[in-house]
């Protein structure tokens, strides 16, 4: 749909307008809608999660999030750009430091590299590009919900 000014906004790119996620599905190339389907079945599956939107600014734009009892922030956020379908998760530095990263495959540390120092961020992010990487992030997400429900405790 055109809009006045004569170009066309994505639901992701539309900060006035809250998404659906047929809307949000709907800007993702095939391969990238199926993974992203694939994905949240799985986030929506964790134990006690629910699932909201929010606008997480220029960057993340209209984001899925993932919410659990255990904590004020996120589980997980789904973006889903229509460029680069991501994960992204607030990682703890506690939490980093509990994992057994050398058991971990190098595409899950490389994201949870981004989220200690050198750079100035908690958040692990990462592409999603195969039904083989999500597997590995849902893993990731649930140790997460684990060590969030051994500090509730």
């Amino acid at each position: 749909m055109l809009s006045p000014t004569g170009y066309e906004r994505t639901a992701w790119e539309d900060r006035f307008n809250r998404p659906t996620i047929e809307s949000l599905r709907a800007a993702l190339e095939p391969e990238a809608a199926k993974l992203f389907d694939r994905l949240r079945r799985n986030l929506r599956s964790v134990e006690g999660a629910t699932e909201g939107f929010a606008w997480h600014g220029a960057c993340w734009r209209w984001t899925i999030e993932y919410h659990t009892e255990h904590s004020e922030e996120p589980l997980a956020l789904l973006v889903p750009s229509p460029m680069d379908l991501q994960l992204a998760v607030p990682l703890e530095r506690e939490f980093v430091r509990s994992l057994p990263q050398r058991r971990m495959t190098r595409f899950i540390r490389d994201g949870i590299g981004l989220a200690q120092d050198p750079f100035d961020t908690r958040w692990g992010i990462w592409s999603i590009q195969s039904t083989i990487l999500l597997e590995d992030l849902v893993d990731l997400v649930d140790l997460k919900l684990r060590h969030l429900g051994r500090q509730a405790v």
